[in-house]
């Protein structure tokens, strides 16, 4: 499966390893099919653990058999959509991929959807009772900003570092602020990064402009070394 899919992902999966440490807790958010889950489950091992959002009935199924497949331990999966709030929302099926599904509708009326469980990250942390929460990534279209919100106690607590999207146009679609997961990190003491194909960091004076979805690194000032 990575190796498939390595095209789409290389960049960040060759340097994973840059966020992962043994007995570390990761957070997943938009697993998709799995390819970061599997990966960090190799890197955390058995001592750490993976815990891993798909809201997607179809990519759910698919997260769960590369869970299997893979024979993984250490990976706790939610077919769940991580916000702000505990409860339900209409997941939308745009551009008819399992891939591209978003809380927030387009607005071209007609679009499939189906309903999904709605998690914050401090609820499911709290039952988890996980420590040593060292990673978020955030791939979730759009609501970036939403599943922050819902983490912001945890966040300050253990300072993990965020690998998030940064999709303006995604965001708009639930009434979001194009930067708003970027300034709502900036005032919990978070610098931003872009990771080179060399796996080294440059650091980000202000948010990517332009249409285009970009991933960012987040690190806390004081986890920078």
């Amino acid at each position: 499966m990575i190796y498939a899919l390595r095209g789409q992902y290389e960049n960040e999966l060759l340097h994973l390893g840059r966020f992962i440490s043994p007995g570390m807790v990761v957070v997943d958010g938009g697993a998709n099919c799995g390819i970061y889950t599997v990966a960090a489950a190799k890197l955390v091992g058995t001592s750490g653990l993976i815990l891993s959002f798909e809201p997607g009935a179809e990519a759910f199924a698919v997260l769960r058999k590369n869970v299997v497949l893979n024979g993984l331990t250490n990976v706790r999966t939610y077919r769940a959509a991580l916000s702000d709030k505990e409860g339900t929302a209409a997941l939308y099926h745009h551009r008819g991929g399992p891939n591209s599904f978003s809380l927030g509708a387009t607005g071209a009326g007609g679009e499939a959807f189906e309903e999904v469980v709605t998690r914050t990250l401090f609820q499911v942390v709290r039952e988890e009772t996980a420590l040593r929460l060292g990673l978020i990534k955030l791939d979730v279209e759009g609501c970036e900003e939403l599943v922050l919100r819902g983490a912001i106690s945890i966040i300050v607590r253990h300072h993990p570092t965020v690998l998030f999207e940064m999709n303006g146009t995604a965001a708009a679609r639930l009434g979001l602020r194009p930067f708003g997961s970027w300034k709502l990190l900036e005032s919990l003491g978070y610098g931003f990064f872009s990771l080179t194909e060399r796996g080294e960091l440059c650091e980000l004076n202000q948010p990517p402009t332009g249409n285009d979805a970009i991933n960012v690194v987040a690190i806390h000032r004081m986890e920078r070394t």
